[in-house]
C-alpha cells in the first residue's frame, strides 16, 4: 500500500479545532436536541451559529405585528432558516437592542403591543426557554417597527420597506446606531419626541396622543435634516420660521388655505423667485370664484384690468359667452402691479399641485388671529425680507434696496436660484419653535381628529389594547 503524504501540521490543528467547536455547539442545543446549528448569511457580524427553524414553524408563530408572513419566511430563507438574534446558545447584543427598542416603542409615540405579545413585553429580557419562537416574534416585530417608525403606520403612500431595513440592519456591526438612524432626524420630530419623553409623567393622556399623532404625520413626509438654510411653515399655527443650520434667524406670520381649500403638507424647495409676478388663475378658481361674476357682467375681467385668452388667442372678457364657454379653453391672467394677488414676489416651488409661497396685496389679513384665507398657497407677511435672505446667499446677490425695486417693476422678472432652499410645509398642532417654546394649536383642518380615530396607543395612555395572544 502506498503511504499517504502527511498533512501539514497547521491543517491538522485547524481540523481538530473545527471538530471541537462543532461538538461544543451540539452540546448547547436546548430542548430535545433536535434543532441544528449552522451559519446564517447575515454578514460578518452574524457569521456565527444559530438555531435552525422549519418554514412551517415560522408560519405557525402568531405575531401581533403587521409584518407579512411571506416577508418573515423569506427573511429566514435568506439566512438558511437560522435564527436571527439567537446565536451560540444565547441572545446576541443586537437581539437585546431590538427587544429594548420594541419594548420602548412608546418613546416614538407607537404602541409596543403592535410589535410584541404582551407576555414578552412584561419581561425585562428575552427568554431562553423557547428561543425559536421568540426569535421569530422579535424578527417579525422589528421588521414592522422599522417600517412604521421611518414612514409611519397610516401613511397613505407607505411602501413595504421593513424586510430591506431589517436586512440592512443585521448586516451592520453598529446595530444600535442603525436603530437610532431609522426615525426622522429633522428638528421638529426630534423636538416633539423629546417633549414626549421628558414630560411623560406630567402630560395628560390626551396630550400624549396629540404628540403621537403629530409624530406620525412627520414620519410621512419628514423635513430635511442638517440643511444649511431652510424654511419651515406650520399650517396649524399659520407661522413661518427661517433657519440657518438649525438656528432660527427670523419668524413671521403667514396666511394659508381656508378649510375648503386646504394647504397640503409637503416637502419642497424654492428654486426661483419671480419679481413683480403676473398671476394666471387656475381653472378651479376661475370656476369657483369668478365665473358667476363674469356671467352676470361679461366685461367683468376687462373692468378689473385682467387679460383673457380664448384657445390661446388674446380677446376681451366681454367677447366671451361665459354661460357656455368651456373653461379648459380659457386663460385668465392678472398682470403685474400693486393690485396683483401675488404681490411683489413669488417664491416658486417644484410640486405638481401649483403650491408656492408669495407676497400679497392684502396685508391686513396678517393681523387676524386665525389666518385661513388663501386658495392653498402660502402668503408671506414679510416677503421682502425673505427674498433678500434667499438672494443674499446667491452668487449674484441683491441688496434690500434692489429687492424692493424688483418687486415694483411693471413686468415680471424671474431669477433662477443657484442654491435652492428647502421648504417644509407641515401641519403641527403641537410644536416647539426655534426659541424652544412649546405650542399647542387648534386642529383647524381636522387632521388630528381623523388620524386619532385610526391610531393605536400604549395601554398606559388609555389607548386600545390587544389580546395576550
Amino acid at each position: 500500500m502506498t503511504a499517504r503524504k502527511a498533512a501539514p501540521l497547521r491543517h491538522v490543528l485547524a481540523a481538530f479545532a473545527a471538530a471541537m467547536t462543532s461538538l461544543a455547539l451540539t452540546a448547547c442545543v436546548p430542548g430535545d436536541g433536535s434543532a441544528q446549528f449552522g451559519p446564517a448569511q447575515t454578514g460578518m457580524i452574524h457569521m456565527t451559529h444559530g438555531l435552525q427553524l422549519n418554514p412551517s414553524f415560522i408560519d405557525e408563530v402568531d405575531s401581533p405585528s403587521e409584518a407579512r408572513d411571506s416577508d418573515v419566511r423569506g427573511f429566514y430563507k435568506d439566512q438558511s432558516y437560522y435564527t436571527t438574534f439567537y446565536r451560540n446558545g444565547r441572545w446576541t447584543r443586537s437581539g437585546a437592542l431590538a427587544f429594548s427598542t420594541l419594548r420602548n416603542a412608546a418613546s416614538e409615540g407607537l404602541d409596543p403591543e403592535a410589535y410584541l405579545p404582551r407576555r414578552m413585553l412584561r419581561s425585562s429580557s428575552l427568554s431562553t426557554v423557547d428561543p425559536q419562537t421568540e426569535d421569530v416574534l422579535l424578527t417579525a416585530g422589528l421588521m414592522a417597527y422599522l417600517a412604521d417608525v421611518q414612514q409611519g403606520v397610516h401613511n397613505p403612500e407607505a411602501k413595504n420597506i421593513g424586510p430591506k431595513l431589517l436586512r440592512d440592519g443585521v448586516e451592520r456591526s453598529d446595530f444600535g446606531a442603525f436603530l437610532s438612524s431609522i426615525p426622522p432626524q429633522g428638528r421638529s420630530y426630534r423636538s416633539l419626541r423629546a417633549i414626549l419623553n421628558s414630560r411623560a409623567s406630567s402630560l395628560a393622556p390626551a396630550r400624549k396622543k396629540q404628540i403621537a399623532v403629530n409624530l406620525e404625520r412627520l414620519r410621512w413626509d419628514p423635513e430635511v435634516a442638517g440643511a444649511a438654510r431652510d424654511i419651515r411653515v406650520n399650517i396649524a399655527s399659520q407661522t413661518m420660521e427661517i433657519f440657518e443650520r438649525d438656528k432660527r434667524v427670523h419668524a413671521m406670520s403667514v396666511v394659508v388655505g381656508r378649510t375648503s381649500r386646504k394647504t397640503p403638507i409637503l416637502q419642497d424647495e424654492v428654486v426661483s423667485l419671480k419679481f413683480s409676478p403676473d398671476w394666471t388663475a387656475p381653472r378651479s378658481i376661475v370656476q369657483e370664484d369668478y365665473l358667476n361674476h363674469a356671467q352676470a357682467d361679461p366685461a367683468y375681467f376687462d373692468e378689473k384690468g385682467w387679460q383673457v385668452y380664448l384657445n390661446g388667442e388674446r380677446t376681451t372678457s366681454a367677447a366671451v359667452d361665459w354661460t357656455t364657454v368651456e373653461l379648459d379653453n380659457v386663460t385668465v391672467r392678472q398682470p403685474s402691479g400693486a393690485t396683483n394677488a401675488l404681490g411683489g414676489v413669488r417664491f416658486s416651488l417644484t410640486n405638481s399641485q401649483a403650491i408656492y409661497l408669495h407676497d400679497t396685496n392684502a396685508h391686513s389679513l396678517f393681523q387676524k388671529a386665525q389666518r385661513l384665507f388663501s386658495s392653498g398657497c402660502v402668503r408671506v407677511e414679510d416677503a421682502a425680507w425673505l427674498a433678500h435672505w434667499i438672494m443674499r446667499a446667491e452668487p449674484i446677490s441683491m441688496t434690500m434696496t434692489e429687492v424692493r425695486e424688483n418687486m415694483d417693476l411693471s413686468s415680471p422678472k424671474s431669477v433662477r436660484l443657484a442654491k435652492p432652499v428647502p421648504v417644509a410645509i407641515a401641519y403641527m398642532t403641537v410644536w416647539v419653535d426655534g426659541e424652544n417654546t412649546l405650542h399647542w394649536e387648534e386642529d383647524v383642518y381636522g387632521h388630528d381628529k381623523r388620524l386619532l380615530s385610526k391610531m393605536d396607543f400604549p395601554a398606559a395612555w388609555n389607548g386600545s389594547t390587544r389580546s395576550d395572544d
